[in-house]
């Protein structure tokens, strides 16, 4: 698949939650071919400081994908300053991105989701954003993909446009 979607990944304090995330990550059938961006935000306090150096050695330690670049903010964003800034800096550059928690686990098939979706529906105008979780429904009839007016935190990737 040519032209992939960057994965912006943002990780804080949570060592073993992030080797999981990047653990499953791996296992997509795109990995080797995806460039993976890893946002590393800053201790709010003296106290998470060790948590966070320790998310930092272990993201320096990531293979498995066609690059990794880390970036370390010497400052505590927050979690939303922190995607605005990530998501922005990437779609930027590259037109999309996939965006990950550091809370995530995937499916092998994710990163294939998200590309094929970004690539179907770049020119509708209507499609802000494509989810890759969605609350649990009770209609038995619903197909695997379908549109919903609401937008879900839980891995997603969007356009520059949106």
């Amino acid at each position: 698949m040519q032209n992939l979607a960057p994965i912006a990944l943002f990780v804080y304090n949570r060592p073993e939650h992030t080797r999981r995330t990047i653990s499953y990550l791996q296992k997509n059938l795109l990995a080797e071919d995806s460039r993976l961006f890893i946002f590393s935000d800053q201790a709010k306090t003296e106290q998470e400081q060790q948590k966070v150096n320790e998310v930092r050695t272990l993201i320096k330690q990531i293979d498995g994908f066609k690059s990794v670049k880390i970036i370390e903010s010497p400052t505590n964003l927050g979690l939303a300053d922190s995607i605005i800034n990530g998501v922005s800096l990437l779609v930027k550059e590259y037109g999309k991105v996939i965006v990950f928690e550091d809370d995530l686990l995937s499916s092998p098939f994710t990163l294939r989701y998200f590309n094929d979706a970004l690539q179907r529906y770049a020119n509708q105008e209507k499609v802000m954003h494509i989810g890759a979780y969605m609350y649990p429904l009770e209609e038995k009839n619903l197909p695997q993909t379908f549109f919903y007016r609401a937008a879900t935190s839980w891995g997603w990737a969007t356009w520059d446009r949106a």
